[in-house]
């Protein structure tokens, strides 16, 4: 719990540049029992924050750690740690009085979502490091009916198609 405490992702970016021990890394580090337990512990943790007329049982809270880890087994404790700060800020909804698994399972989603977008973007801004070193060549293309027609006036005797299939 002290490494829990000390963690503290403000974006997701952060997750990405934190240390990558996934949940199923634990798991199998660990045991699924110790990890299912430390999850307990975050899940209270987070379930405190909230004043709402019926709060989940342990069995509600161990069905939904199980589901959560058999969806989310890529996740991370920096994953998590974000996740509950977000939902805290109300980034995923309001709860109107019902704070249970379905709650929870259904915020994941939409972070997940939040999580791929912004992996997606830094993979493209990735991708777009190496279009600045690796200019693509300035070419004339033609499009596939175009190639056709070229093809078909080139075997007619054209000069200028026979031309264009001619190699440089």
């Amino acid at each position: 719990m002290l490494y829990w405490d000390s963690i503290n992702p403000k974006n997701v970016l952060d997750v990405f540049n934190a240390p990558q021990l996934t949940v199923s890394g634990i798991s199998r580090e660990i045991g699924t029992m110790k990890l299912q337990a430390l999850m307990v512990k975050w899940m209270n943790s987070f379930l405190r924050f909230y004043s709402v007329n019926g709060s989940m049982d342990a069995i509600q809270v161990a069905d939904t750690i199980n589901l959560v880890l058999e969806i989310y087994p890529y996740y991370t404790q920096y994953d998590f740690k974000l996740f509950f700060k977000m939902a805290k800020m109300g980034k995923f909804g309001e709860i109107y009085g019902r704070m249970d698994g379905e709650v929870i399972i259904n915020w994941l989603k939409k972070y997940d979502a939040h999580r791929a977008t912004v992996a997606q973007s830094e993979s493209m801004k990735y991708a777009d490091k190496f279009k600045e070193r690796y200019p693509a060549e300035e070419t004339e293309g033609v499009t596939y009916p175009e190639y056709l027609a070229i093809k078909h006036r080139a075997s007619m005797g054209d000069k200028e198609a026979i031309k264009q299939f001619t190699p440089p």
